[in-house]
């Protein structure tokens, strides 16, 4: 009988062998994704073959129900071959694990009949919900939604309002994607494939069971209900925010290997380095990127395993360790970020040509590094305050 530990470490091992048998096939579609600005038909199938977008669904459901560590790992494996197809994946992930916080009910609905369904999650309030006969009526516009173009449900932030129009309670509302519209705003120099459209509701019928407190949904007081599995005691806004640095890192890690493949056939012009391994200085400036990009894996592998850890003895992850993930998501997409720019000038100018994967990695990194969940500047601010004592600045860590 093999371990907790081992078992995970051979469904991680099958779930990356997976993930390089579509690997082709998702790099094939890069080029047709960032000009259509969606993913490809196919690469949409390759997601739900491989069933990566299942990796934090229920067992009962037909999911996986692995831990953050696994799914980091998918997740950057993934960006080497679209970094796109990579955060859309992260975005199922984690709108199927919020999609655990709603009545049975409501999740019988979602996945019970549909074991591969695809959620998209937006957090921001941007829309109201008024009381309507049968349950509510929802009314609003959400912008960046990503992978909306192909989900089947989507969770969303809205204002509960009384009678006279009073807000009552910030509230997550679940709706099938079928009640919405679409509106085409996704116009960005990366991450283009994602389709992160603005979702629109006027006026959509929501029942009862399809609503639930922000707080609930948000929150971490099933952090220690031993009747949970560990996936579902997880604090699931700092493991989003580690996927979403993943994804970047992946980005990082595909680019270095670019280079590094590449060095011996390139020269150095104007220099007479004949191949760019002949040149210490280009040596020693790759190993110090390389090191940059390690130390970025090591803040993102200590998150999720802290996460995990936690999960598994049923114990809450304590404030200053939420703070410092949070600071660990976003310092390792600063030094992602730095790398690249280093790794575009090692390549060499012909990193910008269309045809080079070099410029798609710096672009959708670069994007994908400005969400709200990686802000470094806020990251950083939240960890140094925990030494302080200082009051959080970011509710619902």
């Amino acid at each position: 009988m093999t371990s907790p530990t081992e078992d995970t470490k051979e469904l991680r091992d099958e779930l990356l062998e997976r993930v390089r048998s579509i690997g082709p096939v998702l790099a094939d579609g890069v080029p047709d994704g960032d000009r259509e600005r969606r993913l490809p038909d196919a690469t949409v199938r390759a997601i739900e073959e491989s069933r990566v977008g299942r990796l934090w669904t229920a067992r009962r459901y037909g999911g996986l129900e692995t831990g953050v560590r696994t799914l980091s790992e998918v997740t950057k494996a993934l960006s080497h071959y679209c970094p796109s197809t990579s955060w859309v994946v992260n975005n199922i992930n984690g709108s199927n694990l919020f999609a655990s916080r709603f009545p049975v009910r409501a999740q019988d609905e979602v996945f019970g009949e549909a074991p591969g369904a695809k959620l998209a999650s937006i957090f921001v309030a941007a829309g109201e919900l008024v009381p309507a006969e049968g349950g509510y009526s929802l009314t609003g516009k959400w912008p960046y939604a990503s992978g909306i173009l192909h989900d089947d449900w989507a969770i969303l932030s809205a204002k509960e309002l009384d009678s006279g129009g009073e807000t009552v309670r910030p509230v997550s509302v679940l709706v099938p994607v079928g009640d919405l519209g679409i509106e085409d705003t996704w116009f960005t120099v990366g991450m283009r494939a994602t389709g992160s459209h603005t979702v629109v509701a006027e006026d959509v019928h929501v029942p009862e069971h399809r609503v639930i407190p922000a707080e609930i949904q948000l929150g971490r007081q099933h952090s220690t209900d031993l009747e949970l599995n560990p996936l579902f005691r997880s604090p699931a806004v700092a493991a989003m925010a580690v996927i979403c640095a993943s994804v970047v890192l992946g980005i990082g890690q595909a680019a270095l290997s670019c280079v590094v493949e590449k060095a011996p056939s390139r020269k150095i012009p104007p220099s007479t380095y004949a191949s760019q391994p002949e040149s210490p200085t280009f040596v020693s400036e790759l190993g110090r990127t390389a090191l940059n990009i390690d130390a970025a894996e090591m803040h993102v592998r200590r998150s999720a395993d802290a996460i995990d850890a936690a999960a598994e003895r049923a114990v809450s992850v304590p404030e200053n360790e939420l703070r410092r993930i949070r600071g660990d998501a976003a310092h390792s997409v600063k030094l992602i970020t730095g790398a690249l720019d280093e790794l575009m000038w090692a390549y060499g100018a012909s990193a910008f040509a269309e045809a080079s994967p070099m410029q798609q990695y710096w672009r959708d990194a670069n994007t994908a590094a400005r969400h709200a969940m990686l802000n470094v500047q806020v990251g950083h601010e939240l960890y140094g305050g925990s030494f302080f004592g200082l009051d959080s600045i970011v509710p619902g860590l």
